[in-house]
């Protein structure tokens, strides 16, 4: 799964029910760091240009999926098979992710 910033600044929840891959992918070029970091506030911040951290909350309540319940848990599955591997930040309640650029 991954969210998808498009170049049109549209923040998009695609290939949702791969629960074995997590990133962030940005249509844009590194120097808009900045820009990218504002256009996906609420949802997830931006550690550095390689790192991302998107909430929990922001992919829990996204529509069509708050109320899908077999999502939520395998949801909840993959999020328990990542903390061992420090990708889970309980602090910010976020999902470490890294950003493809293009």
């Amino acid at each position: 799964m991954f969210l998808k910033l498009t170049a049109a600044g549209e923040l998009q929840f695609e290939d949702r029910q791969n629960f074995r891959a997590f990133k962030l992918v940005v249509e844009s070029d590194r120097g808009r760091l900045d820009a990218v970091r504002r256009a996906v506030a609420g949802k997830a911040e931006l550690a550095d240009a390689e790192t991302a951290w998107i909430f929990q909350a922001a992919l829990r309540q996204w529509p069509g999926l708050e109320q899908d319940t077999g999502w939520q848990q395998n949801f909840s599955a993959m999020i328990e098979k990542a903390r061992p591997h420090g990708w889970i930040d309980d602090q910010r309640n976020a999902i470490k992710a890294h950003i493809e650029w293009v």
